[in-house]
């Protein structure tokens, strides 16, 4: 992956220079809080009610070790993702690792999910401005987007997330503490019900869903070593060498990554766990389950019915920032994901930094494009929302096996602590449970 060089720095110490360093974990929070937390979690809630709540926890908090690693062979290696998968051994295509083939096309399954956000957006449009069609509404999010990413510059997306992410978050943070002035206020019985650890069997297709689209879900583990490339955490510590003075600057450079991700997981966590209980708590005692083109305007409802009336625009305005945050970050990403593996199939028309980043342009318009045709000739957001995010959580699985592997494999000196190898084991083995039990459910054992 062609990437603009930058000058060794040394690392920020201090909270303050820390965060001020952050952003990849940023972007990727402007995918992460997304259609996971706005349609998939509220339609949780909705159906089960207060009872998997320890779920939704374990799920945001559960992948946080995952993105470190990734985060950390990054630094060592200057790499992409796909770098990264290809040092697995095993059978080769086109000289790409078969482990990295196979994520790549997890990674693009998972984009029929995209499609239904792509939908939301536009049923969210129309119910504010009703006298034009979902389908223009469609075309007019689809062309905004491509206006705003056609320069594919990390500081223009990054401002423009970070932006997103920030009004969105104070609205529903807002929300939740708007509902306790209500009739629908939780109790502490209501929240000591989420941590019985049970396993709502009738909701077995959408907590396979939410295990899959909410925290740093498998995309968006995928997406964030292009991130860190693009901020520059490589070049600031340099190529590797035996030398004091580089593993000090890979140490240094090391916390704000964990720093990073720490507060990727933190927005992911609070914006999850509110939008969950404004689900649990409305939605299920109105017996609304959202689906379809307007499934954002039944979502409303944890808003109007716990503010009022006059609160239905700032939600729209918040769900807008939602997912249009969401479709921007996926098609970035695609964008660049699409052009690297391209670049390691060896297609011709990529060589070089500047192939690289002209086919950057064009995937990053091209897979919305694709997108809206979809969404043009079948509406069924909600649809496209949970078998894109059942096919997320599959796709962890592979993603998990990799970074293991590789995270064996450093050297003693630049290995994750014991802690976060614990994590990593952890992580594993609850993602394999997770998903081995809600499979059994879903079938019928």
């Amino acid at each position: 992956m062609a990437v603009e060089q930058r000058a060794i720095r040394e690392a920020p110490t201090g909270a303050r220079g820390l965060l001020r360093n952050i952003g990849p974990g940023v972007i990727v929070s402007g995918s992460v809080v997304g259609s996971g937390e706005l349609l998939v979690t509220t339609r949780m809630g909705a159906e089960v009610g207060f009872i998997f709540l320890w779920g939704v926890i374990l799920a945001c908090l559960v992948k946080y070790a995952i993105q470190l690693e990734l985060g950390r062979q990054c630094i060592l290696r200057n790499s992409s993702t796909i770098d990264i998968l290809d040092q697995v051994p095993g059978q080769r295509f086109r000289g790409v690792s078969w482990i990295a083939w196979l994520c790549v096309a997890g990674y693009f399954s998972v984009t029929v999910a995209v499609i239904g956000i792509l939908g939301s957006v536009a049923g969210l449009m129309v119910t504010i401005f009703p006298f034009v069609s979902e389908h223009i509404w469609a075309v007019a999010v689809f062309l905004v987007m491509s206006v705003l990413l056609w320069r594919g510059l990390y500081d223009d997306l990054e401002m423009m997330v970070t932006v997103l992410v920030s009004t969105f978050s104070l609205v529903v943070i807002g929300s939740v503490l708007a509902l306790q002035g209500t009739s629908y206020a939780i109790d502490g019985e209501q929240i000591a019900s989420g941590f019985r650890f049970a396993m709502p069997s009738e909701g077995a297709f959408v907590a396979l869903a939410l295990m899959g689209s909410v925290g740093a879900t498998a995309v968006e583990l995928f997406m964030y070593p292009y991130w860190i490339v693009e901020k520059g955490y490589p070049d600031f510590v340099g190529p590797k060498e035996d030398s004091d003075e580089w593993r000090a600057r890979y140490r240094g450079w090391m916390r704000v990554l964990m720093t990073d991700a720490g507060v990727c997981t933190g927005i992911a966590l609070a914006i999850t766990c509110a939008y969950y209980l404004l689900g649990a708590s409305v939605l299920n005692q109105l017996q609304v389950l959202p689906e379809g083109m307007k499934v954002v305007e039944q979502v409303s409802l944890i808003f109007t019915e716990t503010i009022g009336g006059w609160a239905y625009y700032i939600f729209m305005f918040g769900g807008f920032c939602t997912l249009f945050s969401t479709l921007l970050v996926f098609a970035a990403s695609s964008g660049r994901i699409g052009a690297d593996f391209l670049q390691k199939i060896q297609v011709g028309a990529l060589a070089g930094e500047e192939g690289y980043r002209r086919w950057v342009r064009i995937l990053q318009i091209g897979f919305p494009f694709l997108w809206l045709l979809f969404i043009l000739a079948d509406p069924r957001t909600l649809d496209f929302v949970l078998k894109g995010a059942n096919a997320n959580n599959l796709l962890l699985i592979p993603m998990a096996y990799a970074v293991l592997h590789l995270a064996m494999r450093v050297p003693k000196e630049e290995r994750m602590s014991l802690w976060t190898e614990l994590a990593l084991l952890f992580t594993i083995w609850a993602i394999i449970n997770f998903t081995a039990i809600n499979v059994f459910q879903l079938v019928g054992y």
